[in-house]
């Protein structure tokens, strides 16, 4: 049980900071993640 936990702290701190990062460049994911084989709307 001791092993979910952390894992889910893990997985937590890892959106967190995803988050943190994206606001700061001011890009939406769909912006960061795009290539030119992808075709996102927005």
């Amino acid at each position: 049980m001791k092993s979910f936990w952390t894992g889910a702290a893990i997985a937590v701190v890892i959106a967190v900071v995803a988050g943190v990062a994206l606001n700061v460049t001011g890009q939406s994911s769909a912006q960061k993640f795009s290539t030119s084989a992808t075709r996102l709307s927005g």
